[in-house]
């Protein structure tokens, strides 16, 4: 749903960030995570991988069922047309600690065989390093 509650984990995955005026950083859980590559915030779990993506103007990304750690920001149309003929809405995500680019999460996908990326986040490999 969208109130961004994820069950497996009990925490919600568009944080807000503060709680009583203290940033508030969740650590995904596992051995294999991938954190923001500027300040090694902790942003995905590799066991929530789905897929690699390409996109025309941001090279390779990863599709991951979850996020940890960014901010939702505004909602934007996104024209995939030179790679998948596909116009997607999308909210961008930056790390909640730093504020780097990160990537996006898909809200609507116009192609049909693109509608599993709906609501699942694209992250940008060259934005994460390995983290613990």
């Amino acid at each position: 749903g969208s109130s961004g509650i994820n069950a497996e984990y009990g925490i919600t995955n568009n944080l807000r960030g503060l709680s009583m005026g203290k940033l508030f950083i969740v650590h995904p859980g596992g051995n294999h995570i991938y954190c923001c590559k500027e300040c090694k915030t902790p942003i995905a779990a590799k066991k929530d991988f789905i897929d690699r993506c390409k996109t025309l103007m941001d090279g390779q990304g990863f599709l991951f069922s979850a996020g940890f750690n960014v901010k939702e920001n505004h909602v934007s149309d996104r024209i995939m047309a030179a790679v998948e003929e596909d116009t997607s809405i999308v909210r961008y995500l930056s790390c909640l600690k730093c504020k780097a680019y990160m990537g996006w999460r898909y809200e609507y996908c116009e192609n049909k065989e693109h509608r599993y990326r709906e609501g699942n986040y694209l992250l940008f490999p060259a934005n994460l390093c390995p983290g613990k």
